[in-house]
């Protein structure tokens, strides 16, 4: 009993660090910029194909996920360039534009990719025994690289000089652009790092999952519920609540209807929401770190 306990725990741990790593972008781009953008999803589907082609040419996992991550985040401060910096004092602008994205990366993927399901075959299969469990080695490995990319994103935050100006800029736009910081640079490398992390996602999930260039919907309708959840503009707020939504789909799934998996999160984020208006850790419009 204990083990399957523990069995559906890491689990929970795996599925939330997935989720977790969609929503932290999610709720960066809100809180410093005041912009959802809808087309980060999309960021996720790229991002796994792009893993799904590295390895397909015989590179390693770990070098695929460097791509996904390098060309997202290219590929963001393209669009942050191009669009988003030009709608940045219209919100409903920028809503619009995101929604339009999703159609026009969505046939773009299709045309380009086919609609047809891929896979990857894992690059560890088998299992681990860790303490008389046997854990499957790519979920293990997955949740390794998650805890790992969370990790660095919060010393990233916390210790690096642009950190410290995504900081300064989430807590006063205004008052970071008067000491003389480049708002519109670090909008740039905000867009950066949140896509960089739905690439990392999107490699992930290619390991475990088939893709297709219709598969945005679930990662994206997940990272919102943790937006929400967490507080809108919250990065702990992502993380913490990541977690509790894994772990409430995985014993959910597993002790009580495997079918309402996709439920539990509303399910939680009601509850939590009746009890914390504003989220885990709300601070409305604020990237808290």
């Amino acid at each position: 009993m204990l083990a399957d306990i523990t069995q559906t725990f890491l689990d929970g741990l795996m599925v939330g660090g997935l989720y977790t790593s969609v929503a932290i972008g999610i709720t960066l781009v809100f809180g410093i910029l005041g912009v959802l953008n809808f087309a980060h999803g999309q960021m996720v589907m790229l991002g796994a194909y792009v893993a799904f082609f590295c390895v397909s040419a015989g590179w390693g996992f770990a070098p695929a996920i460097l791509a996904a991550m390098a060309s997202m985040a290219l590929f963001a401060v393209v669009l942050e360039r191009v669009i988003f910096r030009r709608v940045a004092n219209d919100h409903m602008a920028g809503l619009t534009v995101s929604l339009g994205l999703i159609m026009i990366i969505e046939n773009v993927a299709a045309a380009a990719f086919s609609p047809n399901p891929r896979t990857i075959d894992a690059p560890f299969p088998g299992t681990i025994e860790i303490a008389g469990l046997n854990l499957p080695a790519q979920r293990f490995v997955v949740l390794v690289i998650v805890a790992f990319l969370v990790g660095a994103f919060y010393l990233f935050l916390k210790k690096t000089r642009w950190g410290k100006a995504v900081r300064a800029v989430g807590q006063s736009r205004t008052g970071a652009a008067l000491v003389g910081l480049r708002t519109d640079r670090v909008g740039a490398v905000v867009f950066a790092l949140g896509s960089a992390m739905a690439g990392a996602a999107g490699a992930m999930y290619a390991s475990l999952f088939s893709i297709n260039p219709y598969m945005a919907g679930e990662p994206l309708m997940k990272g919102f519920i943790l937006t929400v959840l967490g507080g809108l503009g919250s990065v702990p707020g992502a993380v913490a609540a990541g977690v509790l939504l894994g772990l409430a789909e995985s014993f959910g799934s597993r002790y009580l209807s495997a079918s309402f998996r996709d439920g539990y999160g509303f399910i939680l984020m009601i509850v939590c929401l009746l009890c914390f208006p504003q989220g885990l850790f709300g601070a409305r419009g604020k990237a808290r770190v």
